[in-house]
């Protein structure tokens, strides 16, 4: 499997993560610095950009990639508009993901060579690797408790979904499928993880089980490709996005696979749906306006608006109170 170039948005990883995967290749060895090294270089404050404010969300923060500086970084946006650069390395940052208490944020990066799992501080300080560098590892999910951080990872072959402790100990692996299985979501009361699994080549069903890997079935399924779970806070809906009406647009459907419904209808992709705290509202990654952008809508589907405004790609909102 090939280190990932361009990670950004969960539609562009998901495409270049299951092709590296079906062709077997071997992880990059291109030479970079320790993770020891990389984790003290990254060990510094957040910085707030005032030249690139958002316009303003209903609360908390967004946490989402960026090529606006050049290569693949973590921002947060704030509710009063704000917008800080979290990460600054050369390498590839992606895929962040908050802990509940959103003190911290878990993302993959190529800085070591591989793609590799790191955590962060929501001031940018405190940066670590989590996942022991022997793999590929991305599409990282902190669990409701705080304790345990679900990613999928190629080190037995193919992709499959693992769970490790925050501290990146006692590793367990969840699935164990022929086909590619990523992008795993916790329930809100972290008895189940929704998660991608690879039916052919580029597409995907989404898949529920319990959260100790038991009982997988299959929640959307059919020949269009069902992406990108991610559950309501109040665990009742899961919001995904498919090309089942012929581009990408965002859906929702009941915890149990029933009523699915369209939230988006755009000639543009919308893909990476992530609820706001309160689920009256989704973040969203579209290429409405000609390259990837960050938008944000209600729960419904109405009053969609755009949130970044870069001629980079932004991607992986990721949304905290």
């Amino acid at each position: 499997m090939t280190t990932l170039a361009k990670p950004l948005s969960l539609l562009t990883l998901a495409t270049a993560l299951c092709t590296a995967c079906s062709a077997g290749t071997s992880p990059s060895a291109s030479a970079m610095s320790s993770p020891a090294e990389s984790a003290s270089a990254g060990s510094v404050s957040a910085s707030a950009n005032p030249s690139q404010s958002l316009p303003a969300i209903s609360e908390g923060r967004i946490a989402f990639s960026s090529e606006r500086d050049g290569d693949s970084e973590i921002y947060l946006a704030g509710a009063d508009g704000s917008l800080i650069n979290l990460t600054n390395d050369p390498a590839q940052d992606s895929q962040p993901a908050w802990s509940p208490d959103g003190t911290h944020l878990v993302f993959a990066s190529d800085r070591t060579g591989s793609s590799e799992l790191y955590v962060i501080g929501a001031d940018g300080t405190g940066l670590h690797q989590v996942s022991d560098g022997l793999a590929n590892d991305g599409f990282p999910a902190w669990s409701p408790d705080g304790a345990r951080i679900a990613f999928a990872s190629d080190r037995d072959g193919n992709a499959e979904i693992y769970v490790m402790n925050a501290d990146g100990t006692d590793l367990t692996r969840l699935t164990n499928d022929p086909n590619n299985d990523l992008a795993p979501a916790w329930s809100p009361d972290g008895t189940r993880i929704a998660f991608d699994r690879d039916i052919g080549g580029t597409n995907f069903d989404v898949y529920l089980m319990n959260a100790d890997g038991t009982g997988a079935v299959a929640l959307a399924a059919g020949p269009a490709s069902d992406e990108s779970p991610a559950w309501s806070p109040d665990g009742s809906r899961i919001a995904f996005f498919s090309d089942r009406d012929g581009d990408f647009e965002i859906y929702a459907m009941q915890a149990d696979g029933s009523a699915v419904a369209p939230l988006t209808d755009d000639p543009g992709d919308d893909v990476a749906p992530a609820w706001s705290p309160d689920g009256s509202q989704l973040a969203f990654v579209g290429t409405r306006d000609g390259n990837e952008e960050v938008y944000v809508m209600e729960a419904d589907g109405s009053d969609v608006r755009r949130l970044t405004a870069d001629p980079a790609d932004d991607g992986d909102p990721a949304w905290t109170s």
